[in-house]
């Protein structure tokens, strides 16, 4: 055998196995590198302008007839600019909202804060309203839940009142006195007068001559509602309240006759609804 033709076949042999590494390496390479391209070009995505409104607390409580605060903000989100308005819904009644400004104007990617005062009445429900505070600018909104809780403040006040003689076909007003020992202002609403009893004279009851609340009309307080009443004592009178506004009893003019009611006395009840202010 020629010793040539020996020492090129091992040659050959190493050489084969090599090139198929090489290529076997270049095809893996190829698929990677088209899937890291193409990985590449779905990360795009398209970012709607708009606005997100939020609230702070969520929450808040007060008596009737006080006023809470609440923080609400608006947030530009996907470049928006503009302005943005405010508006509280849902409110219980008797409650009503103010704003310390009633829009603002975001630039991009920019937060605005308003403070919303939320006034109760002394009339307003107690219990528990949700509602909702609301941004808008243009088409797009944005909305925060809230909740306002109401607590029922109620206080004990005193009313008292007393008239001159009457007669029939004549009225007399009544300057009535309150007395309130709270140490706080009360809401009054809803007073009244009542002719609980007619107490008549020994005479007239000895003589049988009749007198009842039938020979009487009572006036009721026409002056604004809610009445303040200070701490102490105070009365219709001192409140400014006219001399027309108060209430009034009548002694009626009949064609029966009255005489058991000369002398009698008229026992009176008041009554009325008070809240703490």
């Amino acid at each position: 055998m020629d010793p040539r033709q020996e020492r090129r076949t091992p040659f050959l042999r190493v050489g084969r196995p090599l090139r198929a590494v090489i290529l076997a390496v270049l095809v893996a390479l190829v698929p990677a590198a088209a899937i890291a391209a193409g990985s590449g070009q779905g990360n795009t995505t398209k970012v709607t302008k708009g606005i997100t409104v939020t609230l702070s607390p969520s929450s808040r409580s007060t008596d009737q007839g006080l006023s809470v605060t609440y923080t609400a903000a608006a947030t530009s989100t996907g470049g928006f600019t503009g302005p943005v308005t405010f508006t509280a819904a849902g409110l219980p009644a008797g409650a009503s909202a103010t704003w310390s400004a009633s829009s603002v104007n975001l630039a991009s990617g920019g937060t605005a804060q308003v403070t919303l005062t939320v006034s109760t009445s002394p009339t307003t429900p107690a219990g528990k309203t949700d509602f909702t505070v609301t941004g808008t600018s243009g088409s797009i909104q944005s909305s925060a839940p809230a909740q306002l809780q109401v607590q029922e403040v109620k206080r004990t006040f005193g009313v008292t009142g007393s008239i001159a003689a009457l007669a029939p076909g004549i009225s007399r007003a009544m300057d009535l006195q309150m007395s309130n020992s709270t140490g706080k202002s009360i809401a009054v609403s809803d007073l009244t007068v009542a002719i609980s009893q007619v107490v008549r004279t020994p005479a007239a009851v000895a003589a049988g001559l009749p007198c009842s609340t039938a020979d009487y009309a009572i006036t009721q307080f026409s002056g604004t509602y809610p009445l303040t009443i200070p701490n102490g004592s105070s009365s219709l009178s001192g409140l400014g309240v006219a001399q027309s506004k108060w209430p009034q009893v009548k002694m009626l003019d009949t064609l029966l006759l009255q005489d058991g009611c000369k002398g009698a006395t008229l026992q009176l009840t008041f009554s009325g609804t008070g809240q703490a202010n």
